[in-house]
């Protein structure tokens, strides 16, 4: 029995979690279980874009008028287009061409993504959090929507799914959140304890916002099942589609690079599906780009995060020194290269980087070249700020510069 007389979170069935937040926890679980929990709304013009496009006779102009209404979602439809997942030839400048090029069908699931992404990255406590759960559901949707492709399957579908099916983790952080405040907690813990009661709540969470919202049954199944679960699924090809996404997004945030050879030994996609679906890994940083908020770029503190212990890959990293210009909102914020790994790189510089957001820096190296990359820590370092970063879907050419910059050798000529 813990001080307080209660069982610990381990005593009481839990995982081994400190009991302060395996109460939070399950607080959380019993307002999901009541129904109570606080779910983010439909987004509005998604649904009326949707009911426009129910009817028989619609137009693109009608449709590009109602987007335009929003500023947020027009930008956030052209800056889609004109990245490199759907660019095709010159940039469009309006609307009705991103209509054009992109395809109404499309346009709909992406104003669901644009609808969501305030939600995705709001501010508070556990923001990091928040901001990689969003990374990796924009992540799964575009992998979902290709294995669909390669399998014959309703890419519509694969789409939503992909992004829908883990958006209980957002629901999730935002009612820990909402918590904390309310009961005025002073508590902090490491990063991983909070993923962990995170991913033990995101199911029924997601389950409760697929009701409040109404979607299909085939959603309510794959966020039922997407962990193994022995649950019906009415489609279980873009079951097996989402599963597969999550792994590949799992490679994709784990390695610099992932070639080939990581997809076949570390996910379930067939010799043939593999190439296709390297090639669009490359196209993410630019697409989830497409999706930022002001408030991701905010470098706020997270209080409720214990700060990390020193990382374990510092043991393999060998100093360096070159400029580093990471651009946020942007604007170019400079910092020295300090030490650099195989997989990541560690800047000192006088500002901040928002934790968990992809942005494109540029090397000044032996060679220069730009990279997106992932920052994953930012920590006070006297009167400046040490920051982690670590390269995000290298494409082939970077991949070499990387590779020769990291073991400090010469750049080919």
């Amino acid at each position: 029995m813990g001080p307080s007389g209660q069982a610990s979170g381990a005593e009481a069935g839990a995982p081994d979690v400190p009991e302060p937040l395996w109460r939070i926890e399950q607080a959380l679980a019993a307002l999901a279980e009541r129904r109570e929990v606080v779910v983010p709304p439909y987004p509005a013009v998604a649904m009326r874009v949707q009911e426009v496009m129910g009817r028989k006779n619609f137009g693109l102009g009608e449709v590009a008028e109602l987007i335009g209404a929003d500023g947020v979602l027009a930008s956030d439809l052209l800056r889609c287009a004109n990245s490199v997942m759907y660019r095709r030839g010159a940039p469009v400048i309006d609307l009705t061409q991103a209509l054009a090029r992109i395809g109404v069908q499309q346009v709909m699931r992406l104003l669901l993504a644009s609808g969501l992404a305030s939600h995705a990255q709001a501010l508070g406590p556990l923001v990091p959090l928040r901001r990689m759960v969003w990374i990796e559901g924009l992540s799964a949707a575009a992998v979902c929507q290709e294995v669909a492709r390669l399998r014959g399957l309703r890419t519509e579908d694969a789409f939503t799914l992909g992004l829908l099916h883990d958006f209980g983790k957002v629901v999730a952080v935002a009612g820990l959140e909402a918590l904390l405040e309310q009961e005025q907690l002073q508590v902090s813990f490491a990063r991983a304890e909070w993923e962990g009661a995170v991913h033990r709540l995101h199911q029924p969470l997601g389950l409760a916002m697929a009701a409040r919202w109404r979607l299909p049954g085939l959603v309510h199944e794959v966020i039922a099942g997407h962990h193994g679960a022995r649950a019906a699924c009415s489609d279980p090809g873009l079951l097996a589609a989402v599963t597969v996404s999550d792994e590949v997004v799992a490679l994709l945030l784990r390695k610099a690079r992932v070639t080939e050879q990581d997809l076949a030994e570390g996910s379930g996609l067939s010799p043939a599906e593999r190439g296709p679906v390297a090639r669009v890994l490359e196209q993410i940083p630019d697409f989830v780009a497409a999706f930022e908020s002001p408030a991701s770029s905010a470098a706020v503190a997270a209080p409720r995060i214990s700060p990390p212990p020193p990382s374990a890959a510092a043991a393999g990293r060998r100093p360096v020194k070159f400029g580093v210009s990471v651009s946020v909102a942007r604007r170019p914020r400079m910092f020295s290269a300090a030490a650099i790994g195989e997989g990541d790189l560690v800047l000192r510089g006088d500002e901040p980087l928002p934790e968990n957001r992809l942005l494109e820096a540029k090397l000044y190296g032996p060679r220069p070249f730009s990279i997106w990359v992932l920052s994953r820590r930012c920590q006070r370092d006297g009167a400046g700020y040490q920051v982690e970063v670590q390269p995000f879907a290298l494409t082939g050419p970077l991949r070499e510069l990387w590779s020769q910059l990291a073991l400090g050798e010469a750049p080919a000529a």
